[in-house]
């Protein structure tokens, strides 16, 4: 019992820590963007207010589906070229968790031997050991639900970068396009991909 709450914590915590790197790191590329132009911006809320990117309901599917969603920083983007340009460095970052915590497993790093161990005696051995396992997962989750083209995901936003025309389409059906990914993170088809990949490259 104690281990599987364990496991339910750490999930959560690395959920929230992938939601937050996720964003903030477009966030810091949208404020460079933005400097180099030579223009101030008068938020009122400051992008390292990193609490506003956990979306609790990104962690609830995160333990029950392995499937993260986080809660978008509000850009307010004139140029394609910058929507592009953060709806690529979304997917970038997020394939970097992936490669990185299974490059980390695959050369046993804390100990760690595959997806389905919990390596170490202690608490600290034992919540690496998660903690990369669940990077890995959560990662390749967060990758896939944001190639579905929600208007405030990274595809959506790669989307805006292209066509104006097609962005407005992707609004219109934005309901029925969460239904369907909703439907396939409850299924079980983005874990399953998941586990698969990983366990292929180890």
């Amino acid at each position: 019992m104690k281990e599987l709450l364990l496991e339910f914590l750490v999930c959560g915590l690395t959920a929230a820590f992938l939601m937050i790197v996720h964003e903030l790191s477009k966030a810091l590329i949208y404020k460079g963007i933005w400097h180099r132009k030579g223009k101030q911006r008068t938020d009122k809320k400051s992008i390292f207010a990193v609490y506003r990117y956990i979306d609790p309901i990104g962690i609830i599917f995160s333990i029950t589906s392995s499937v993260t969603f986080s809660r978008p920083y509000m850009f307010r983007i004139r140029d394609k070229k910058t929507n592009r340009i953060l709806g690529f460095a979304g997917l970038f970052v997020l394939l970097l968790c992936f490669a990185g915590s299974v490059a980390a497993i695959r050369f046993h790093a804390f100990g760690v031997e595959g997806m389905a161990t919990l390596q170490g005696r202690g608490l600290f051995p034992k919540i690496a050991s998660l903690f990369l396992q669940y990077l890995a997962i959560l990662s390749f989750g967060m990758f896939a639900a944001n190639l579905f083209p929600v208007s405030t995901f990274d595809m959506g936003m790669i989307i805006a970068g292209f066509s104006s025309g097609k962005y407005l389409n992707i609004i219109r059906m934005d309901a029925v396009i969460k239904i369907v990914l909703i439907i396939t993170v409850l299924i079980g088809l983005i874990q399953y991909g998941g586990y698969r990949l990983i366990l292929f490259l180890l």
